[in-house]
């Protein structure tokens, strides 16, 4: 069983690794090319945020280096204390390509984006993002590069968590860029990356136009969705039958939970949401089958049944070792290590940094905390609450 679970995951590990790979080759290639500057409307929607958080984000989005118009919204979703978005709003009042509006009640963040959306319909481009990220100087020109094909209809950015001396925000920095870099830019490649990140991502106007009612109103088992909005999103566009890529030199930064127990919180909200759209992208591929890059059925289907194989193989390595002997638990550990080494060890030979040798102290993280926690949000798929703020 171990030899099997071991086989399955590194099989799974380097095909992605090679695709990652291509991509990134790819995209060396084309870093120069593409001029278009269509017209980018930025939609913040803000809840409870920190002024200085959102000052620095919307300062990042009004100093862009961009060619084209941009306009930048800012929709309060009734924060319990409006100062922050006063502040901000003071602070930014002058400057015409800027809005700010503010809602007394909340009404979550899909119908406070949708008023975004119908605020933007006259926009080329549509750019997502969350109220404490910070985007780099030429984010939004790169993130727009490509539209230049026309069966482009989402564009998701490179997303940096803003690190602390806490040594967790360090961890999920790691996460990050393997979630960005190897995971998302495998499936670039075949331009059906799953989730366009709520941090910075871009959609044509156009396809918002069309699926935005479907997005607000989405339910599940009978109760109205109030997160998960980047992953629907994401799946609408595919849908559509566009595509959707990761645009690696569009680079933002974004804050990330301050503590363990608000890590976990959030990773609960992140697994119910994965498991809710997975039935749904299951869905699509089975209804455009003959139309669908393998690639994307297989990253699926090995994202579902992975975290299961593994508590499977824990069971049986926790029972073995037990009742038998420890090698079973060394082999067990070996492949653990070797997984997350072989992901760090590429991570280095990209970026030179250290701290990706950190991530076998993720991947005990995630055997120990996250896999039980996937299992948690599994039965709990109906709670609707955020769990932070």
């Amino acid at each position: 069983m171990l030899i099997l679970y071991g086989a399955v995951s590194m099989t799974h590990l380097f095909i992605q690794l090679h695709f990652a790979h291509s991509h990134y080759i790819k995209k060396q290639v084309q870093k120069e090319g593409g001029r278009i500057s269509p017209s980018v409307a930025i939609i913040i929607p803000s809840y409870n945020e920190q002024a200085g958080a959102l000052s620095r984000c919307v300062e990042s989005c009004l100093n862009q280096n961009y060619a084209g118009k941009i306009k930048v919204l800012l929709l309060d979703d009734g924060s319990r204390d409006a100062g922050a978005f006063e502040s901000v709003g003071a602070q930014f009042s002058s400057n015409p390509m800027f809005e700010a509006i503010r809602f007394e009640r909340n009404r979550g963040k899909r119908e406070v984006q949708k008023e975004g959306f119908d605020r933007s319909d006259n926009s080329d481009v549509i750019v997502t993002i969350d109220s404490d990220t910070v985007l780099h100087a030429d984010a939004i020109f790169r993130l727009v590069q490509p539209f230049c094909d026309p069966h482009i209809g989402a564009v998701t950015g490179d997303v940096h968590a803003i690190k602390t001396p806490r040594l967790l925000s360090r961890l999920i920095d790691v996460r990050y860029w393997t979630a960005f870099n190897q995971e998302r830019s495998a499936q670039s490649l075949f331009s059906s990356v799953l989730c366009c990140s709520g941090p910075l991502s871009a959609y044509r106007t156009e396809i918002i136009r069309k699926v935005k009612w479907r997005y607000v109103n989405q339910a599940f088992l009978g109760r109205k969705c109030t997160y998960g909005d980047d992953r629907h999103l994401t799946n609408l566009v595919l849908e559509d039958g566009y595509g959707v890529v990761f645009e690696p030199y569009a680079k933002a930064k974004t804050g990330v939970p301050e503590n363990f127990t608000g890590f976990l919180r959030q990773q609960a909200r992140w697994n119910r949401s994965f498991y809710r759209e997975m039935l749904w992208t299951f869905r699509l591929i089975w209804k455009r089958r003959f139309n669908v890059p393998p690639y994307m059925a297989y990253d699926l289907l090995m994202q579902a049944i992975l975290p299961f194989f593994l508590i499977g193989t824990i069971t049986f390595m926790l029972t073995r070792s037990w009742n038998e002997s420890w090698i079973y638990f060394i082999s067990y550990l070996s492949i653990l290590v070797g997984i997350a080494l072989i992901r760090a060890s590429y991570a280095f030979l990209r970026t030179g940094d250290r701290n990706f040798f950190l991530f076998p102290l993720y991947a005990f993280i995630h055997i120990i905390f996250l896999v039980p926690l996937r299992i948690f949000a599994l039965f709990t798929l109906n709670e609707k609450k955020w769990g932070t703020r």
